[in-house]
This record gives structure tokens, sequence and C-alpha cells, in this order.
């Protein structure tokens, strides 16, 4: 048993110490910055937009959906690595503790969260309902309440392989989570909240006696656990090397054409390898397109020209700055040292491809503001964009690159 305890110490310990070896890289960097300035903007912005909130806002619906989300989202943190379906596999029986620990250890991450969620959705309640800031408290012992309830039941559905199953409980649990969290918020007659209390209790017995006698499935939870790290490695990895990573390749077939435009010549050797690069690599093509919609969602949403050009060079700034990293994306392959070019071209090629990236990224933007608001606005989007692209490629970026060169 001490065995037991001692390896969830250890596993505690090597992951706070992997988060504080990353996070030193990522919170050391420019990005700190932009995520200031961003935090700020978007709380001026916020403060705003709640003053104009009055009575008839559906403060509950939209609290409602927002908790109700993040509480139904409970993954287990068990910290699980490939080797322990082997050597912990047969004393599964005897783990009880250390999974109850990854529990209230997910628990309290999580918990946090929800605090600094509840903290930001506060203004808007307070102004929309007309009630205090006392209820804060309230609400979020309920909430908490309610995240180890998920929490609880998301354990018990880890047990079964079934992944119909797995749909229909996420989908029971939103439902209910969004509907008592409108009630909490609306004030509802307390019988309603009886009614729930029941209907929770009563999920609870039911999934933990139909899950009662069954093992784990290990192939499951460490598949989560890696999917997890994964996306934090992910995100590290925009900021410093991680080794751990393991990106995917797809080849992309629909986006074949694009190549064509490339001159078939020896000089183009390392365009092609970036271009292929960018295209077929799931870390760098997947953060591309996700901050291309998000940043196009956000500026069909916004209505002033300022707001339009600082969310466009806040997205171009964060799509090329995470996209610096792959430039030495195959530095470990031996094959590329075989080119029959001079390693020079290397980083004008990257910042070939870079620079037409964000540039494509900027005429997509514009577009976005034409039609949310005028052809005026659009093209001055557009234009700025495409002089922030320009600057970003030819002054920052190079230094940014001799920086990582003698790091190396």
């Amino acid at each position: 048993m001490k065995q037991i305890e001692g390896l969830w110490k250890e596993r505690v310990q090597l992951y706070i110490h992997e988060l504080r070896k990353y996070l030193k890289y990522i919170f050391n960097d420019h990005l700190l910055f932009v995520a200031i300035f961003a935090l700020g903007a978007g709380a001026y912005y916020y403060n705003g937009w709640v003053k104009t909130l009055d009575e008839n806002f559906p403060i509950g619906v939209v609290m409602g959906i927002l908790l109700g989300l993040f509480l139904t989202m409970s993954p287990i943190y068990t910290l699980l690595k490939e080797a322990d379906k082997v050597y912990l596999l047969p004393i599964e029986m005897k783990m009880t503790s250390y999974f109850r620990k990854s529990i209230l250890f997910s628990f309290v991450i999580q918990a946090y969260l929800l605090l600094m969620l509840l903290a930001v959705c506060m203004p808007m309640y307070v102004q929309a309902s007309g009630n205090g800031f006392q209820s804060f408290l309230y609400i979020l012992i309920v909430l908490f309440i309610l995240k180890v309830w998920n929490l609880y039941l998301q354990w018990d559905m880890l047990k079964i392989q079934d992944q119909r199953a797995a749909i229909i409980d996420w989908l029971i649990r939103f439902v209910l989570n969004i509907c008592f969290i409108y009630f909490i918020i609306e004030r509802a007659n307390p019988w309603i909240y009886g009614l729930f209390i029941i209907l929770y209790l009563a999920l609870f017995v039911f999934y933990h006696q139909s899950v009662k006698g069954k093992t784990l499935k290990w192939d499951v939870l460490i598949d989560k656990e890696h999917k997890r790290l994964s996306t934090f490695y992910r995100f590290a990895n925009l900021f410093t090397d991680v080794p751990k990573l393991k990106g995917q390749i797809k080849r992309r077939k629909w986006l074949d054409g694009i190549f064509q435009f490339i001159p078939y010549n020896q000089k183009n050797t390392y365009t092609f390898l970036f271009a292929r690069t960018l295209i077929r690599s799931s870390e760098f093509f997947g953060l591309y397109m996700r901050l291309s919609i998000i940043g196009g969602i956000l500026l069909y949403f916004s209505n002033q020209i300022y707001l339009s050009i600082g969310i466009s060079i806040l997205f171009l700034y964060l799509t090329g700055f995470q996209l610096i990293p792959m430039v030495n994306y195959h530095e470990l392959k031996i094959w590329q040292y075989l080119y029959p070019v001079d390693r020079t071209l290397k980083e004008k090629s990257f910042l070939t491809i870079l620079t037409i990236s964000i540039f494509i990224q900027s005429l997509f933007f514009g577009v976005i503001v034409l039609f949310s608001q005028s052809w005026l606005n659009g093209l001055i989007v557009c234009l700025v964009g495409i002089l922030f692209s320009v600057i970003f490629a030819k002054s920052y970026v190079p230094i940014r690159l001799r920086k990582m060169s003698r790091s190396m």
C-alpha cells in the first residue's frame, strides 16, 4: 500500500515538474505581453458590453450553457503511463487510493478554473438580474458540488467501453447541468431544487450500480491521459522544443494544387519542404486554421474599425509567432543535410512561406470585415494586416531565428 501511495506522490511531482519546465518558457516570452494586452482589451470591452445589458437579457440560459459545458467536461487526471497496463494492471484492486487521489487532484485543478469562469460571469449576472455579488459564494458552492458529481460519474463511465453510452452520458449530464444552473440563476421555487437533487442522486446510484464489478479500461485511461498531455505539449512546442511530442501527418490531397505555384528548381527545395510541412503536419496546419477561424469570428462580430485592426494584428502575430518553430521541424532528420543546396536558403525559404501564410490570413480577415462592416473598413484591415505581415517577417522573425540558433 505504501508503494502505491509513493507512486502517486512521485507521479504528481513529475507532472508538476513537467508543467513548470515548459510554463517557464511560455511565460518568459513575448506572448505574455500580448496576452496581458488581449486580456486588458477584452476586459475593457466586456465591461462596456455588460453596462448595456438589462433585465431582458437571458442570463440564466447564457450562464447555464457556459457553466454547464464546463461542468460536463470533467476529465480525470490519472497520470498513468503506457507501461502501467503491464505492471499495474495485475494490482488494480489495490489501487483504489491512487485513483481516489486522481479524482481529488482533478477536482482541485478544475475547481480553480470554475472559480475563474464564475468570476468572469458575475458582472454579467449582477447587471442582468439586479442581484448583488453576495450570491457568488452560494453559486460557487453549488458548482463545486456539481463538479464532484460529474467527476464521479465520468469515472464510472470510464469502465464502459461502449462509445454510444459515453455520448448518451455526456448529453444527459450536459442537459441536466444546464437546467439546474438555469433554475439556480433564475431563483426558481425550492421544490424544483429538490426534484433535481433527487435526479442527481438517482443517476449517481444508477451509474455506480451499473458498473459495479467491472474493471477499469486501462487502454482508454492511458489513451485519454496521452491525448491530454499531447495537447499541452503541442502548446508548449510553440515556444520551445518538446522532444516528447509526437505529431501527426496527413497528406491533404485536396490542397496539392497549392504546390503548383512553387517553381520547380533547385533553389526552391526548402520552400517546397516548408510548404509541405505546413500543409501536412497536424500541429501547424491545425493551428493556422484554428487561429484563422477564431480571428474571423471575432472580426465578424466586431463593429469598430480600431477594434477590428487590433484583433487582426493580434491574430496575425499569434499565427506568425507560433509558426516559427516550424523552421527547426526537420532539424534532427539527417536527409535534409544531403540536399545539394546552400543551407542559407533554408531561412529565406522559411521566411517566404511564413510571409505568404500570414499574408493570406490578412486577406481573409479583410474579406470578413468587408462583409460584416464596409468595403472601406475591410480594405483598411487588409492593408494594415499586409503591412504588419511584411514588418513581422522582415524585422522580427530574423532576430528570433538568430536567437533560436544561438540557443541550440
